[in-house]
């Protein structure tokens, strides 16, 4: 598997590091991992207001905006903020709150995608044209998307929109045997801070779900 960053892509300030995920079990909790949720969360919760208006966020909201996603809000932005009204992050299964407790806490877009749905040997970050085919996570048929977003993509599909909302076909279950994860990163973050984020994703599904990981280098085309 391939990580390939077009440079209209890179020329926006984005980049982004990767990892292929094999052999780990996904499973719907873990009590451990719901311990430490629990822990990074009060710790959180008395800074929400100040981070809500960090660097990082803005600039993934600017991203957004200057492509016309208004009514959206970064990942992180969206952790953060039922952190803070509910007091707890969402169970979704293993493997999604492992990379959803680093994003909470490095504001950085993180997301997997299950291999045997991936189409091709390569994940590619490119512009969109409007001609891209995207089914969102919990839609049945295909929406448009507008020219000039940046997307995740195999060799027939978006795997995730913006880094926002991912494709339906793709998600992680407890079925999935194999997947990639990456951080993806904008001009107020350096590559550095990605590859470590990364590593704290891997080594945390690695602590609680088991399997091996493997870095994906990043090429610039």
């Amino acid at each position: 598997m391939r990580l390939l960053v077009s440079p209209a892509v890179a020329e926006m300030g984005i980049d982004v590091c990767m990892a292929l995920v094999r052999g780990a079990g996904v499973s719907n909790k873990s009590n451990p991992l719901e311990k430490r949720k629990k822990a990074v969360v009060a710790e959180l919760q008395p800074q929400v207001e100040g981070l809500l208006d960090h660097p990082v966020l803005r600039e993934y909201r600017r991203l957004q905006q200057e492509a016309g996603l208004v009514d959206s809000l970064p990942p992180a932005q969206h952790l953060l903020t039922l952190a803070g009204r509910n007091g707890r992050l969402p169970n979704i299964n293993t493997v999604v709150d492992s990379y959803n407790l680093v994003s909470v806490q490095t504001l950085l877009s993180i997301g997997a995608h299950d291999t045997a749905h991936i189409t091709g040997e390569a994940v590619r970050f490119v512009v969109t044209d409007g001609s891209e085919r995207y089914t969102p996570l919990g839609e049945t048929a295909p929406i448009p998307v507008s020219p000039g977003e940046y997307a995740a993509m195999d060799t027939e599909k978006i795997l995730c929109r913006m880094d926002v909302k991912q494709c339906a076909e793709t998600r992680i279950t407890k079925e999935t045997p194999g997947f990639i994860v990456y951080v993806q990163g904008n001009r107020e973050t350096e590559y550095s801070y990605l590859q470590k984020a990364l590593t704290d994703v891997c080594e945390l599904i690695k602590e609680t779900c088991g399997g091996t990981y493997k870095i994906i280098e990043r090429e610039i085309l």
